[in-house]
């Protein structure tokens, strides 16, 4: 897959385009029908597949003074799509003008005058436009005006829930990383560079790498978690991560940082990633850093007979991870 920034700089071709649009933050289950259905309606025609996206999200762009933490970030986006087999991605810069689009001007300007799109897929939530006036139904009245066609699929139900990036928020904020997997058809991950900490970790014998926190991003419920540890000279490791506050040492101190089980490298400024596994158990006080050192001791243990467990269940499933641990489940 290539990434393109900017629906003016798509190559151009004499083959048809389908396109998939949305912000797809997450890409989850719901996302990727889309996505699979446009790529696949493309190889059938002898076409090519694009997705659509803007940045930043019209959410974060016209909601500055609270606006809402994303699931994903473009680099994480364009990962995952890629696994779907898109042959493009489109980042289209979100600014006053586009913003000030009517439905029409953009059909007109974007899908027709820039693209020349043959078909697009749309979830049926879909809306476009200033303060966004247009649906599913406004597209396809200027799809039919303008000669493309399109395509709505209906809200996902995986399980009898509904797939949705807000209740994939929720589940993760309560700390449900297994549900939220579920929904998103991949474990939940986060990366970021390793910056130096307090050495609390290492002084208790077990050392941890503390991860800068992207604030824009969503991070999961405060907690400690079983993870998956990855892009680390391309071996795939375990870990015990905290995500919140170090409440034994400071009310204030906000962390995130990861016991890596069998590990003891230095990767200061090295980017690695987390993929949540598993909740252990909620954050709490100790009243001593023996009672804590004590509790991490049994954290390691419990996640380290997650291993095995682990590997079983994904490996007779047929759903695995790599280094990367960001692969797309089988089912």
């Amino acid at each position: 897959m290539e990434l393109i920034n900017g629906v003016d700089r798509l190559p151009g071709h004499a083959r048809p385009l389908y396109l998939a649009l949305g912000n797809f933050d997450g890409v989850h289950r719901g996302h990727q029908a889309i996505i699979q259905t446009a790529v696949i309606k493309a190889q059938r025609a002898k076409g090519f597949s694009a997705a659509l996206v803007f940045d930043p999200h019209p959410l974060i762009a016209l909601q500055t003074e609270k606006p809402p933490v994303l699931l994903t970030d473009i680099a994480d986006r364009a990962e995952i799509m890629a696994e779907l087999g898109l042959d493009y991605m489109i980042v289209q810069p979100f600014n006053r003008e586009i913003a000030s689009f009517s439905p029409e001007q953009f059909v007109r300007r974007i899908l027709k005058g820039e693209l020349n799109t043959r078909e697009v897929f749309i979830g049926a939530d879909y809306s476009f436009g200033r303060h966004g006036a247009g649906s599913a139904d406004t597209l396809r009245y200027w799809g039919k005006e303008m000669g493309f066609s399109v395509e709505v699929s209906p809200m996902l139900k995986f399980e009898g829930s509904e797939v949705s990036s807000s209740i994939i928020r929720s589940l993760l904020l309560a700390g449900k990383v297994n549900e939220a997997a579920d929904l998103l058809r991949y474990y939940f991950f986060r990366q970021g560079k390793v910056i130096r900490g307090y050495g609390i970790g290492k002084k208790m014998v077990y050392p941890t790498a503390n991860i800068a926190a992207n604030p824009r991003l969503l991070w999961p419920g405060k907690g400690v978690y079983f993870t998956a540890v990855g892009k680390l000279n391309g071996d795939l490791l375990y870990g015990v991560t905290n995500v919140g506050s170090r409440p034994t040492f400071s009310h204030y101190d906000i962390a995130v940082e990861t016991h890596i089980i069998g590990f003891q490298n230095s990767i200061y400024n090295k980017e690695i990633r987390l993929c949540f596994l598993e909740k252990l158990r909620d954050t709490r006080m100790f009243a001593s850093p023996d009672q804590l050192k004590n509790q991490i001791a049994r954290d390691i243990e419990l996640s380290k007979s997650l291993i095995g467990k682990f590997k079983q269940e994904k490996n007779g499933s047929g759903n695995s991870l790599q280094a990367g641990c960001s692969v797309l489940r089988s089912q």
